[in-house]
């Protein structure tokens, strides 16, 4: 798109701010687990394989930010959505309340008492730690079910995610929360279909994946059908303009998938989550170049996940050989089980031979990624431990997010490092993270080093009531 039209002209967008509060329309994009190394990993990716650069990247401020918690070097993305929400350092694993139990107030408040509108969009559960951050007070970030009772009964306009998850054993699911939303006098939209004819007149909104799954499903194994978060976003842009076009408001959109993708140690998975987010923001790019003195644009993340490294032993790397990944691990766990172990067959353990011909079908090992004959060993081992005499046929590895058989989960590792990605581990690191920003004031946070000092920028810069 012609480098965004040359960014929309940033000679204009970084002009000096004065003291009056210029900015109506804020756009607060984060990229959960979505580390600097994600990011020029991706567009490394996207380089070697015909696909654009990732728009943010090209912005006029490129910054980097510290994430870390009250009680942890290491954050989790509840004390790092509320840092991000609030300017307030809390400890890991809870929810909009300081270390002393005190409620911490956010941007959503701030903006709503001020008189504008507010929007909160996920790709995962709608009352997952990042958006919950920016609405809900709650000492425990599992507490699934106080958070959805509390944005159900917030002010926030417009709210969007795959679904309400619900607490373990609790014997609940989504339809109670949906029930009571409605009731509530909120209008739930579930499905593609349905969100783009959202009534715009309605005083509340929920948009829903419509599907029975606790977060969208990754941008590799997307179907047709599939909700997407370029839904939520765009629905969530027509709601507010329509509703809060003279006075303003603010929008935060969580690209929560890039997190769950480093937590499995999928990268070409990974890279495609930060595209998908990357088109949410094209949607606001749009929204710029209406509103081009009026309208800021910023895309950070709570924290990196995996330990993503840039190289994996040699001095080369090879991005285009992920180019023969064309699902997830869990999707290609799923067609493994599917192909090796079929409900309605006798179990037959596979040769070595059409274990290797499923993953150069699904992900170009032995084909578009040359594997080693050291390489090849070490996967044949894993192989010999599930089908080999004695063998466990469920041999699996678990992440935060899914289980998936351990020969899979090696085999996608091994993609990454022929192609010269390695992960280092399963969870976040301490790394610190970008922040990209664009549009009205966009200099101001050119001075911005810690993830507290965002939020408090933000409501100054927008005029909101804190």
């Amino acid at each position: 798109m012609k480098r965004i039209c040359q960014l929309l002209f940033l000679s204009l967008l970084v002009a000096g701010c004065s003291s009056k509060p210029e900015v109506k329309y804020v756009f607060y994009f984060i990229g959960d687990g979505m580390g600097v190394n994600e990011v020029i990993g991706t567009n490394l990716y996207n380089e070697a394989n015909g696909l654009g650069t990732v728009n943010f990247t090209q912005f006029p401020v490129l910054n980097f930010i510290t994430t870390v918690s009250a009680n942890s070097l290491v954050t989790d993305s509840s004390a790092a959505g509320t840092a991000l929400a609030s300017g307030v350092k809390i400890n890991n694993s809870v929810v909009g309340v300081d270390p002393d139990g005190n409620p911490v107030s956010n941007l959503t408040e701030w903006a709503h008492a001020a008189g504008f509108g507010t929007g909160v969009a996920t790709s995962v559960g709608v009352n997952h730690a990042t958006p919950a951050s920016f609405v809900a007070h709650t000492d425990k970030r599992s507490s699934y079910e106080e958070i959805s009772n509390q944005m159900i009964a917030s002010p926030v306009d417009f709210m969007a995610g795959s679904t309400f998850l619900t607490d373990r054993g609790s014997g609940h699911d989504a339809a109670l929360f949906e029930q009571k939303a409605d009731s509530a006098g909120i209008a739930v939209y579930k499905g593609a279909e349905a969100i783009r004819g959202l009534d715009l007149t309605k005083e509340r909104v929920v948009c829903l994946s419509g599907k029975a799954e606790d977060s969208l499903p990754y941008a590799i194994d997307r179907k047709e059908d599939d909700t997407q978060l370029s839904d939520f976003t765009e629905a969530g842009i027509r709601y507010l303009e329509s509703r809060y076009g003279k006075k303003g408001f603010f929008f935060m959109v969580e690209g929560g998938k890039v997190d769950y993708a480093g937590h499995a140690n999928d990268a070409a998975t990974c890279f495609q989550e930060v595209n998908d987010l990357a088109k949410s923001v094209d949607l606001a790019l749009a929204f710029l170049k209406r509103y081009p003195k009026e309208t800021l644009i910023l895309i950070t993340a709570d924290h990196e996940t995996g330990g993503l490294m840039l190289g994996s032993g040699r001095y080369e790397m090879h991005p285009d050989l992920l180019s023969g990944q064309h699902a997830s691990v869990d999707a290609v766990t799923e067609k493994f089980r599917e192909a090796f172990f079929p409900e309605d067959k006798p179990f037959k353990a596979p040769t070595w031979d059409a274990v290797k011909a499923f993953f150069a079908e699904n992900l170009g090992l032995w084909g578009v990624a040359e594997v080693s004959e050291r390489m090849e060993q070490q996967l044949k081992e894993v192989y010999d431990r599930t089908f080999g005499k004695g063998g466990d046929r469920n041999l699996s590895e678990s992440n935060l997010y899914s289980e998936n058989y351990r020969l899979v989960a090696e085999m996608v590792r091994s993609v990454d490092r022929i192609a010269g990605y390695q992960w280092s581990f399963g969870s976040h690191s301490g790394s610190p993270v970008g922040l990209y920003v664009i549009g009205a004031c966009a200099e101001e946070f050119n001075t911005v080093k810690d993830n507290t000092e965002i939020a408090p920028l933000i409501a100054r810069l927008a005029g909101y009531a804190k």
